[in-house]
C-alpha cells in the first residue's frame, strides 16, 4: 500500500495537470499566446538554467559519453532511414524532422527532474547536446527550400545561439576547466546555482499542463497520424532494446544510465517537427504525431515511475 501511495505521488499531480491543461484549451479558459508565453518561459529560462546547474556541477564521466555515443547513434540512424524510405511512403516535407530528435527540452528533462531531481538532470541534457548535431543539419536541409524560411546558415545561428545551447557549453566549460571549483571556493557558484535553481521551480508544471493544452487530433489525417506515430514508437522500441543490449557489454553500468537511455528512447518526437512543414497538411500531421507519442511517452512515465519510486 506504501508503495502504490508512493508511486500515486507522482503520477497523479501529472494527470491532473494534464487534464487542467486540456480543459483550459476547451473551456477558452486561456489563450493560445498565454500558453506560448509559458512556453517560451519554459524553453528559454527554465531548462537552460536546469541544464546549466546539472552542467556545472555533474561528474561527467564515460558513461555520459557512451550515453552520448548512443543517442547520437540512434537519431543518426533513424533520421538517415526517414530522408531515403520514409519520405516514399509518407511525403511529408517535415517528415524526418519526426526522427531527428527526442522532445528532451521541453518534456524528458522536466520528466527526469521529477523522478531523480536537478542534480542528475544532466544525464538526459547531454543526450540533447547529442542529438543536437544531427537536429541541426536537419533543420537546415529542411528550411533551405521552404520558400520565404530563413536560410540554412541563419537557422543554424538561431539554434547555435538559443539559450539551452548557451547555458549547457558554459556549464560544461566551467566544469572541465576547474573554474566551477574555483567559484566555488570564493562562494560565487553556490550564487549562480541557487538563483537557477529559483527560476527552474515551475517547469515540470508548466510545461505539462502546456501539452494538455495542445494535444488535439484532426479528423481528416488520424490515419497518418497514428500510422506514422506507430512507425516512429516501433524504431525507437527497437533501438532502445539494442542500446540495453549494448550497455549490458559496458562494464559497471549504473541502473540510472539504463533508466536515462530507456526514457529518452520512449519521449516524443520535438516539438519543432511542426514548424517545419511547407502546408498546412504538414503541420497538422506533425502536430498530431508530437500528441500521441507525448500520450505514450507519459503513460510509459508513469510505469518508469511506478518501478523506480
Amino acid at each position: 500500500m506504501e508503495k502504490i501511495t508512493t508511486v500515486a505521488q507522482v503520477i497523479v499531480p501529472i494527470f491532473v495537470t494534464l487534464i487542467l491543461g486540456v480543459l483550459a484549451r476547451k473551456k477558452q479558459m486561456m489563450k493560445p499566446e498565454e500558453i506560448q508565453g509559458l512556453q517560451n518561459f519554459v524553453i528559454r529560462f527554465a531548462v537552460p538554467c536546469v541544464v546549466f546547474n546539472s552542467c556545472v556541477t555533474a561528474e561527467i564521466g564515460g558513461e555520459s559519453l557512451t550515453t552520448m555515443g548512443l543517442g547520437f547513434a540512434m537519431i543518426l540512424l533513424g533520421t538517415l532511414w526517414a530522408f531515403r524510405f520514409g519520405k516514399k511512403k509518407f511525403p511529408y516535407h517535415n517528415f524526418p524532422m519526426l526522427f531527428a530528435a527526442q522532445e528532451t527540452g521541453m518534456l524528458g528533462i522536466p520528466l527526469f527532474l521529477i523522478l531523480f531531481g536537478a542534480d542528475q538532470a544532466y544525464r538526459m541534457g547531454v543526450l540533447d547536446v547529442a542529438q543536437a548535431f544531427v537536429a541541426f543539419a536537419v533543420i537546415a536541409i529542411l528550411s533551405s527550400d521552404a520558400g520565404e524560411s530563413p536560410s540554412p546558415v541563419e537557422i543554424l545561428k538561431k539554434v547555435l545561439s538559443s539559450p539551452l545551447m548557451i547555458m549547457a557549453a558554459v556549464g560544461l566549460v566551467l566544469n572541465f576547466s576547474g573554474l566551477a571549483d574555483r567559484l566555488d571556493s570564493i562562494g560565487v557558484l553556490g550564487i549562480l546555482t541557487e538563483s537557477a535553481s529559483f527560476l527552474t521551480q515551475p517547469i515540470s508544471v508548466l510545461m505539462i499542463f502546456s501539452v494538455g493544452y495542445n494535444f488535439s487530433l484532426e479528423k481528416g489525417n488520424r490515419g497518418p497520424v497514428f500510422k506514422i506515430a506507430a512507425l516512429r514508437f516501433g524504431i525507437c522500441a527497437a533501438f532502445g532494446v539494442l542500446i540495453q543490449l549494448v550497455l549490458c557489454l559496458v562494464p559497471n553500468v549504473d541502473n540510472l544510465t539504463r533508466i536515462t537511455m530507456l526514457m529518452y528512447c520512449t519521449l516524443p518526437t520535438s516539438y519543432l517537427a511542426p514548424g517545419l512543414g511547407r502546408d498546412q497538411d504538414d503541420y497538422t500531421v506533425a502536430s498530431g504525431v508530437c500528441s500521441v507519442l507525448t500520450a505514450v511517452s507519459l503513460l510509459i512515465f508513469c510505469v518508469i515511475a511506478a518501478f523506480t519510486v
